[in-house]
């Protein structure tokens, strides 16, 4: 059964300009499976009727959901939200009897199995152009043999990031269990925001962002992929415990690395023990050969520029730092590793960020205005080439992945994908208590993929194993 949602758009035409800072670094779509278990009410209280109506309520607080992208005579793009969209957002029911909760669960909620059963979507690619015209939002919902439910959900980058796409989410959950014709909507999912103006400007381009538009797009999409040893890759999740953290945390508070005054966040050190294990298994691996390292987290300027955390896409950096070969190899490093994560991050003040927002602005207006087609596909993050030896680590666990309860109770697990080798997204895992907060969970879940060997290698060190736990791919 599938539902289109047009008959939900605006009723006049409203548009906003997008055209800017780094989300354009991230074309794609993000997809997400929140697993519900089987119980006596869950089929009611989500049937098809009451998803379709209360979704129909959720979106008329967020029109980008409604919008397509319209690209102008000068380049600039903009969200439209003209009713003669032709992409509104989708709504597709299925019974899949071929599968059950049981058995998915009994799998570590593979996504390669909910793939095989047809329970996700195919991932549009993401560009921005007519030709390749796609819903700004996609939803699946499969009725599972035994009464279990799989809730697909996908989102355009660009439009919706991971935390907006799970806090739209959490909404449209709340008004299906309200039950009211009208719900309002939350601040993180608001999109009008009055940016702050810092007065620096620089003609010099950031080291983490770099454009060129002497070579085609596919060009530099094949320029930056490095090619596959041994032609596979290997994509699997990880369980960390919270427990773990804190004491790999005390590990280096304990060393005497930290001068006077300085510390580390949990998510530092994480960052550090990820990238290490990673970085050693690459090299273990023969995948790549010994040196030294770019280690990357991902910052949404957002947070520094004092910015509200919504509206349009995420503009990221990818803040670096370079880790000698020492560091990476030898585990007793650990905690110097850790220190340097945490104060690479003091290079990213409010003045170089905007500095380089507006570095990415005038690049592209002076693309455009030499005439190169589709500029926003001229940028990337060299962080993310992989014919170098760089890794870098996504911390998303402040997302509320497990809040949905739209009467039946929460998910009892999330999955999504990652297909980026070397760069690590972390989520939240599954609430510590059924009934306690969303938000406080035991554990962590490591979404890696990395070629073949070097897969291998990760999941053969010890170090590594006495952390995380496999737990599906």
């Amino acid at each position: 059964m599938h539902v289109n949602m047009g008959k939900l758009l605006p009723a006049l035409a409203v548009s906003k300009h997008i055209t800017s800072d780094t989300q354009f670094m991230f074309q794609f779509y993000k997809p997400a499976i929140q697993y519900y278990a089987p119980s006596p009410q869950l089929s009611t209280i989500m049937s098809r009727d009451r998803l379709h109506s209360s979704l129909a309520t959720a979106l008329h607080g967020c029109p980008l959901l409604l919008g397509r992208f319209c690209i102008h005579s000068d380049s600039t793009v903009s969200i439209d939200y003209d009713p003669s969209n032709s992409n509104p957002p989708t709504l597709e029911f299925q019974d899949v009897l071929s599968v059950s909760y049981s058995e998915i669960k009994s799998r570590g909620f593979s996504y390669s199995l909910a793939k095989q059963h047809g329970i996700d979507m195919d991932v549009p690619s993401g560009i921005i152009s007519k030709e390749f015209d796609k819903p700004m939002l996609m939803i699946k919902v499969s009725y599972l043999a035994d009464g279990g439910l799989a809730l697909f959900t996908m989102t355009n980058h660009v439009v919706f990031d991971g935390n907006a796409m799970f806090n739209f989410i959490s909404h449209w959950a709340r008004c299906h269990k309200s039950g009211l014709g009208f719900m309002s909507i939350p601040l993180d999912l608001e999109t009008q925001s009055t940016p702050k103006t810092i007065n620096t400007r620089s003609a010099l381009p950031p080291a983490e962002i770099c454009a060129d538009a002497s070579k085609t797009p596919s060009e530099i999409a094949t320029d930056i992929s490095k090619p596959v040893v041994g032609k596979s890759m290997r994509a699997c999740v990880f369980e960390i415990s919270t427990a773990s953290i804190a004491h790999l945390k005390q590990q280096v508070v304990d060393s005497g690395v930290l001068n006077e005054g300085e510390w580390v966040s949990s998510n530092n050190v994480l960052a550090a023990f990820v990238v290490q294990c990673v970085a050693q298994a690459n090299t273990n691996s023969r995948v790549y050969e010994a040196g030294d390292w770019t280690v990357f987290q991902t910052m949404d300027m957002r947070r520094v520029l004092g910015l509200p955390l919504r509206g349009l896409g995420s503009p990221l950096i990818l803040a670096e730092c370079q880790v000698v070969a020492g560091e990476i190899m030898d585990n007793d490093q650990f905690p110097v590793l850790a220190r340097r994560v945490r104060l690479s991050l003091g290079k990213y003040s409010p003045e170089y960020l905007q500095a380089a927002m507006r570095w990415v602005n005038a690049e592209y207006s002076r693309m455009a205005a030499c005439g190169t087609k589709e500029p926003w596909r001229h940028f990337w993050f060299p962080g993310l080439d992989t014919n170098h030896r760089t890794v870098g680590v996504s911390c998303m666990n402040r997302i509320p992945v497990y809040d949905a309860d739209f009467g039946a109770g929460r998910p009892t697990m999330t999955r999504s994908i990652n297909p980026r080798p070397n760069y690590i997204i972390i989520f939240p895992g599954p609430p510590a208590s059924a009934k306690g907060p969303a938000s406080e969970y035991s554990s962590l879940h490591l979404y890696v993929t990395l070629e073949g060997p070097a897969m291998d290698a990760l999941c053969a060190d010890a170090a590594w194993n006495q952390r995380c736990e496999l737990i599906g791919d």
